[in-house]
């Protein structure tokens, strides 16, 4: 029998959870239904982290300078991010569905793969049970969430992704070709911006005609890359649901997914707030770190690391930022970049009391 796999997936995960605690500090406005954003706004970096519906219909964007999201809305609402209180919110969503379900992956602060089992499925309609989990999720938690339901990991996530907000979503083997025939190859995970127009070049419009194709022919433009973009089309991924959080060593952030940008200080504010991000991880699991590395992604798909490593164990935001920016600005030459990671390794216990350059939060 095969297998089901939900992908839950927040809707506008910061813009969310920054609603939810401006309603739990007492306020009734809630910002999702008004023209928000949460935004970064330094001296040098101004910038939206994620838009309301509303503002995302004006034309307001994720990666926006501030100064154009006001051109196009002048009363624009923006709130700042609060990290701390996104891993907050991320926790209580873990750990509720850690309560009825045996194996979870948690894909990134605001989403996760878990693994419907066939016991369950003896009992309990998939479908149903994701509505269930959508709603109370919305009532309880006070935030909603997407959820595509499949076969496997690739699929699922897809699924979650055909309309927001708060929706289920299946694609099933037999629905492949009904919800994924037109499609654009835009829409395909993986197919980065620079991939787009060789594809287009080939005739590749939409998903299923990716699918079709012949794989010499992928293999002779796409080289080796055309057998990952070919095994999505077709909804091929073998890929286990499996936690695998407290096997590794490392734990990291990463964005800037399908931008193409060389905009350093936009860049930069992106490794200030991995560097938060890897803080909260780290005082969450009660650890330390002692080495940090940067990797990055151009727009030609190749790609270069760099890293440090400390002769004492680290986890302030100060001291991994500093860092991530010396070995960014070491391994990068002005270059458009998609991807940016950032990830800190040599993990242990935060068992002892330490001081370095930067105050230790242990």
């Amino acid at each position: 029998m095969d297998r089901i796999v939900f992908h839950i997936d927040v809707n506008s995960a910061f813009l969310s959870w920054t609603a939810k605690q401006i309603l739990e500090q007492g306020y009734s406005v809630d910002i999702r239904d008004r023209i928000s954003v949460v935004g970064v706004e330094e001296k040098r970096k101004c910038f939206v982290l994620a838009a309301s519906m509303p503002a995302k219909k004006l034309g307001i964007k994720t990666a926006m300078s501030l100064y154009k999201a006001r051109e196009l809305y002048p009363d624009l609402i923006i709130a700042p991010p609060d990290y701390k209180y996104y891993k907050k919110c991320s926790n209580q969503l873990m750990e509720f569905l850690r309560k009825y379900f045996a194996n979870i992956q948690q894909y990134s602060i605001d989403e996760c793969f878990v693994e419907y089992s066939e016991d369950m499925r003896d009992y309990w309609d998939p479908i149903a049970v994701a509505n269930e989990l959508r709603e109370y999720i919305k009532n309880k938690l006070w935030f909603t969430v997407n959820i595509g339901i499949w076969n496997n990991k690739f699929l699922a996530k897809m699924a979650s992704d055909f309309e927001k907000p708060n929706k289920v979503h299946t694609l099933y083997k037999n629905e492949i070709e009904e919800k994924m025939r037109w499609l654009p190859i835009w829409d395909l995970f993986g197919c980065w911006r620079k991939m787009e127009p060789v594809l287009r070049q080939m005739g590749i419009h939409t998903i299923w005609e990716l699918a079709k194709r012949d794989k010499q022919t992928l293999w002779v433009r796409l080289w080796n890359y055309w057998k990952v973009l070919w095994w999505f089309a077709n909804g091929i991924d073998d890929s286990k649901v499996e936690d695998i959080y407290d096997e590794r060593k490392w734990m990291w952030a990463s964005s800037i997914t399908r931008v193409d940008t060389h905009d350093h200080d936009f860049i930069l504010s992106f490794l200030e707030r991995f560097s938060a991000e890897l803080e909260i991880g780290l005082a969450d699991k009660s650890m330390l770190g002692n080495v940090v590395s940067v990797w990055v992604r151009y727009t030609d798909f190749s790609h270069r690391s760099h890293q440090h490593k400390f002769s004492h164990m680290i986890n302030s935001s100060e001291e991994i930022y500093e860092y991530a920016k010396m070995l960014f600005n070491e391994l990068w030459h002005w270059e458009d970049i998609n991807l940016v990671w950032v990830w800190i390794s040599g993990l242990k216990k935060a068992n002892f009391k330490q001081s370095t350059l930067f105050s230790l939060t242990y």
